[in-house]
């Protein structure tokens, strides 16, 4: 992966497609599968766009912090985001991500909206208020897990995440539990600096759901939401509340899925993202409707 020098930062990224790409996507996390899931898979066919995945600031090779930015950790890897594109001369993109970095795009949609075409969030939109906004109990004892290397609990934290599976899934349970396995190795193998990283939540200014709804209303960028009905940190709640309240915003919920959908069904999720860009490019296939022939219905 090639570094690209900005003001104050180094970022280590990659790139994908052709360069002459109907869509340029940026996604920006703490670190990548390669092309073995979502966003990577964007620039194969059938969507075959101009991919860009990013390494936040704080992880890998790209530049560490001595502290917490001071506009908090989302906010800052939006704007290095922002700041990213404009090193390569892009003026509007897609930006995708999942969870912690589907937060970044909601930062991005707030504080950077016209450098947007859309937003696809992935298992990430923001949490539910219960009276602690600054992070998810979750990532708290994530962090707690890692720093005592209690791998029991990590896998706890793991598990929930994913979401319950039906007992007759047993295929589907050999699966989950590599990823599994995969993403506590992961997790152990990061230094003690990037694993104590806590992002946060989005918009932590705002308490309350009716508080974080009035942000969301503020946001004009035409917005995806792909939400996991068994998602075990970002409920189907969450991703109701979003649709609800940006405006002319669009919605799909799996009910089999949870937290894991951007490596479980990659395929599936990448099929929306292409219909939700021919939506907005008005290049979407009109529905085929038979036509009723209303004078020939029978009337009581």
């Amino acid at each position: 992966m090639p570094i690209q020098k900005l003001a104050d930062v180094e970022l280590w990224f990659d790139e994908y497609g052709p360069d002459d790409a109907s869509e340029i996507i940026l996604s920006s996390a703490m670190g990548y599968s390669g092309l073995d899931g979502y966003p990577e898979r964007l620039s194969e066919a059938p969507t075959e766009y101009k991919v860009f995945t990013i390494q936040a600031r704080g992880f890998g090779r790209s530049s560490r912090m001595d502290g917490i930015p001071a506009e908090g950790w989302l906010a800052q890897w939006a704007d290095d985001v922002v700041a990213f594109a404009d090193a390569k001369g892009i003026d509007k993109f897609v930006y995708t991500g999942a969870s912690h970095s589907a937060g970044i795009g909601w930062y991005i949609a707030v504080r950077h909206p016209e450098r947007l075409k859309a937003f696809v969030s992935v298992v990430g939109t923001p949490h539910d208020r219960f009276g602690v906004t600054d992070s998810s109990e979750g990532r708290r004892e994530s962090i707690r897990a890692r720093m005592e290397g209690d791998v029991a609990a990590m896998r706890v934290q793991f598990e929930k995440l994913g979401g319950w599976l039906h007992d007759d899934e047993t295929e589907r349970r050999r699966e989950r539990d590599r990823l599994i396995d995969g993403a506590i190795e992961s997790a152990m193998a990061r230094d003690d600096d990037e694993s104590q990283i806590n992002q946060g939540m989005p918009f932590p200014e705002a308490k309350t759901n009716d508080e974080l709804a009035a942000v969301l209303r503020t946001i004009t960028v035409p917005t995806l939401m792909l939400a996991g009905m068994r998602d075990g940190i970002v409920s189907p709640e969450s991703s109701l509340r979003g649709v609800m309240n940006v405006r002319d915003s669009k919605a799909v919920f799996f009910e089999s899925e949870g937290h894991y959908m951007t490596r479980e069904i990659p395929e599936r999720l990448i099929r929306e993202v292409r219909l939700y860009m021919d939506e907005i490019n008005g290049t979407a296939r009109p529905e085929r409707r038979p036509i009723i022939d209303h004078t020939k219905v029978d009337t009581v």
